[in-house]
């Protein structure tokens, strides 16, 4: 929060253009604080301001930080020149989306952010789901590519998408919509700041690209909400039944039906 004579100070506007300023920057969804005192921006935003002093690794960097967009992948691909590590956080989209083209809810008070990498990984679902879990502290992964509360609800979900040979990880975090607290656990989560959960979010998928698929694809079994369960698997036009058993060397699910094991690489799990 800074002092309304050295905001005038510094911008060298009048008073009367600096409300209206402020109240275009709120219309376009930045968290924009104004009282009698001064205006700022909302504790824990994820400004760069306020980012990049915590970031301990190369991702986020540069980052570019925006009110309403359709959606951070759209910026992101549209960032031509954006180098390895650059990171697109918005407060609200309008055109948010999960796998397969769904609608993903974007409401001012989460956490939507996508960052760009060069390097193709068919474990990267998984390896971003681990370091969502270490940001987050808490909830089970369900797979490919949600992070699901203690009571079992949708709390975050991954997007990778390729654009030419960058890879765009798009990740949403419903931070405001997070689960009622009924552990210590979630208690500590609602406690925590956006741009916290962001910077421990890019630090952690730092190391987790470093480590072995072994050792990955061990965590991520450690933290799932999926295998031993009866599942119901949507693949392209057809629908899977059986249970999920175990997962592949690239992160493809096993599914054991009624003729035999099955292996997904990519679908839509639900649970009968």
């Amino acid at each position: 929060m800074e002092p309304w004579p050295e905001i005038l100070r510094r911008l060298r506007i009048s008073r009367s253009e600096l409300e209206e300023a402020l109240r275009s920057l709120q219309a376009e969804g930045f968290p924009v604080v104004v009282e009698e005192r001064g205006a700022g921006l909302a504790p824990g935003s994820p400004a760069p301001q306020c980012l990049l002093p915590r970031l301990k690794g190369k991702l986020g960097r540069p980052c570019r930080y925006v009110g309403t967009v359709s959606s951070t992948q759209d910026v992101l691909a549209a960032w031509k020149d954006a180098p390895e590590g650059a990171l697109v956080v918005a407060e609200r989209q309008t055109r948010g989306r999960g796998r397969l083209g769904r609608p993903w809810v974007s409401p001012p008070g989460n956490l939507y952010f996508s960052v760009l990498l060069r390097e193709a990984d068919p474990l990267l679902p998984l390896r971003a789901g681990l370091a969502l879990v270490e940001a987050v502290g808490l909830g089970m992964l369900k797979w490919p590519n949600d992070l699901l509360s203690p009571d079992g609800r949708k709390m975050g979900g991954i997007l990778v998408e390729r654009s030419g040979p960058r890879v765009l990880l798009g990740v949403g975090i419903n931070v405001e919509r997070a689960p009622l607290p009924t552990s210590a656990a979630v208690l500590e989560f609602q406690k925590v700041e956006r741009v916290q959960i962001l910077a421990d979010f890019l630090w952690s998928l730092e190391q987790w690209r470093a480590r072995a698929s072994e050792e990955v694809l061990r965590h991520w079994k450690s933290r799932n909400a999926t295998l031993g369960r009866e599942v119901v698997v949507q693949v392209g036009g057809r629908t899977l039944f059986g249970q999920a058993v175990d997962l592949g060397p690239n992160g493809e699910l096993v599914l054991r039906t009624e003729k035999g094991l099955t292996l997904v690489r990519a679908g839509d799990v639900g649970f009968p």
